[in-house]
Order: structure tokens, then C-alpha cells, then sequence
């Protein structure tokens, strides 16, 4: 197994995802939102680019609800922002959602190319690392960034999932993944430009939520034909 990280989503154009499988990472916070809707009990998520196109497909559907967020606040007339903490402790009975955000929906669709598209974040990382360990595949990780810049907190992840894994190669970008992941520690993640963007928000309680380590059995995976993304199970 050969194991790389694309440091920024900016580099993805200089890699070759055909036959891989590509790991979406975007800690704060729509990776970890996503994986906490769908294990409260929502079916399915959609994720689009704009916030136009989502409101296109609930004026199509008007049983979608819409989830996002533009500059870390809710997307005015959707259902949900951007927080894990909407979803968690909830229970519901299937749905669908569309979701649009800065960072981590544009790292899904730009992941098209890949052989498999698996969302990951602190929470479920090492149900991740076990599942990409059975796959037996390449592994492309990918740190969805801030605004198309290197993210500390998506890196770290991106170490900690390399490290779970049984390479037999790492690319110079896995390389420095994991160095990050061993020489920061978790809670310094809080402190990232991401982390103190949320904490001038006042988003303290979503910060400890995201930052919670193996806490989930969950696997989320992204049907690029479809465009629907699920939990492929609980381990």
C-alpha cells in the first residue's frame, strides 16, 4: 500500500487518483458533520459547491433539507449550518441532505477522479484506518484546507490515519503528514487558524466535539456516480 497526502486542495490537479482511494478530511467541521448526521439517522448526503445549486435541487425536492455554512455561519433559509452539534444526540427517521461549504464540499467534488471517495475526521479515524486497511488499496489523503490553503488540524488527521496504516510507501507529503501528527499535539489543533476563526465565533463546545478522538464506528462513503454520499457500515 502506497499512502500520500495532498497538503493543499490546490495540488489536486498534480495527483493521480484513478485506482485510489481518496480520503476527504475536514475536521472543522464538515467531515465530522457529516459523519454525526447520518449516525443520528439521516439516510444520505448531497454535497454541492454553491448555495444556489442547493436550494435548485430542494425547489426539486422539497423533502431535501439544506445544510452549510459561508464564512462559518448558517447559510440563511437552510434547515442546519455547519455544526455537528445540530445533529448530535438527535434521532431521525432517514432524509437527505444537501450540504454546501467553504472548504470540505469542494474536497468531495474534486475527488471525482479517485477510485473510492472516503470521508474522515478525528471521531472515526481509526474505524477509517481499519476499513482502508481491508480495501487493501493505494491511499490518497486529502486535507480539504482553509479557503484552498494548508489546514493544521485536516494535516494532523492526515498523520494520524497514515500511521494507522499498514504502508509500504509514504509520499514526501504523507512524510510531513506524519511528522505534524507526531510533533503537535491534539489539543494545539484548537489553536489553528480554522480553530481561532471558530473561537471568535464563540464555537468552543463545536471545537471539543470535533476534536473527540475514536469515538466513532462510523465510515462514511461518498458515491461519486450518484453524487449521494452514506455510512458504509458500523464496525
Amino acid at each position: 500500500m502506497r499512502v500520500e497526502v495532498i497538503l493543499s486542495p490546490g495540488e489536486v490537479e498534480h495527483h493521480d487518483l484513478a485506482g485510489r482511494v481518496c480520503v476527504i478530511i475536514d475536521v472543522f467541521r464538515f467531515t465530522t458533520t457529516v459523519l454525526t448526521a447520518l449516525e443520528a439517522g439521516l439516510e444520505r448526503f448531497y454535497p454541492v459547491e454553491e448555495v444556489e445549486e442547493a436550494f435548485r435541487l430542494k425547489q426539486a425536492n422539497p423533502t431535501l433539507l439544506l445544510a452549510g455554512e459561508r464564512n462559518a455561519l448558517k447559510v440563511p433559509g437552510f434547515d442546519f449550518g455547519n455544526s455537528p452539534l445540530e445533529h448530535a444526540g438527535k434521532s431521525y427517521s432517514g432524509g437527505g441532505l444537501v450540504f454546501t461549504t467553504t472548504n470540505g464540499t469542494r474536497a468531495v467534488r474534486a475527488a471525482q477522479g479517485a477510485g473510492e471517495v472516503v470521508l474522515a475526521c478525528l471521531r472515526s479515524a481509526p474505524a477509517v484506518a481499519a476499513y482502508l486497511r481491508e480495501r487493501g488499496r493505494d491511499v490518497v489523503l486529502l486535507p480539504a484546507g482553509l479557503e484552498g490553503k494548508f489546514s493544521l488540524e485536516d494535516t494532523w488527521c492526515a498523520g494520524c490515519l497514515a500511521s494507522l496504516l499498514p504502508a509500504e510507501e509514504y509520499g514526501d507529503g504523507a512524510k510531513a503528514a506524519l511528522l505534524v501528527y507526531e510533533h503537535t499535539p491534539r489539543e494545539e489543533l484548537a489553536h489553528s487558524a480554522h480553530g481561532r476563526r471558530l473561537q471568535a465565533l464563540g464555537l468552543w463546545e463545536d471545537l471539543r466535539f470535533c476534536l473527540e478522538y475514536g469515538v466513532s464506528p462510523g465510515v462514511v462513503v461518498w458515491d461519486k456516480d450518484t453524487g449521494w454520499g452514506a455510512l458504509a457500515r458500523e464496525r
